[in-house]
């Protein structure tokens, strides 16, 4: 079970890593498709916070908390982003969001 929840952090964390540095990137690409709804230092935050916690999930004492930040991020995010993408799109949220719960629920036992 351990090791399962180390390779469910490291993917996790590389998904979540990977997703707020594009953010940072894209903000303007992003702006014109679904993140107008927000103003850019609100997008900016957030995806400063989804680097800093998906690094905190490879960090032992902090991966808890990380985790279940990361999840409720992703799902306060599928209200603006089923607006746009869809019932197949949300499963790119909804299912790292249950996997997040999971690794959460696991290092807290």
């Amino acid at each position: 079970m351990n090791m399962l929840l180390w390779i469910l952090q490291v993917l996790l964390g590389l998904w979540n890593l990977t997703g707020g540095l594009y953010t940072f990137a894209n903000y303007d690409q992003l702006k014109s498709v679904w993140a107008a709804d927000l103003p850019k230092p609100v997008w900016i935050a957030v995806a400063a916070l989804q680097v800093l916690f998906a690094i905190g999930l490879v960090v032992p004492k902090a991966t808890p908390v990380a985790a279940i930040y990361l999840a409720v991020n992703a799902l306060l995010g599928l209200a603006i982003f089923s607006k746009y993408a869809g019932f197949p799109g949300m499963l790119w949220v909804v299912v790292p969001a249950l996997l997040l719960a999971f690794v959460a629920y696991g290092r807290m036992r």
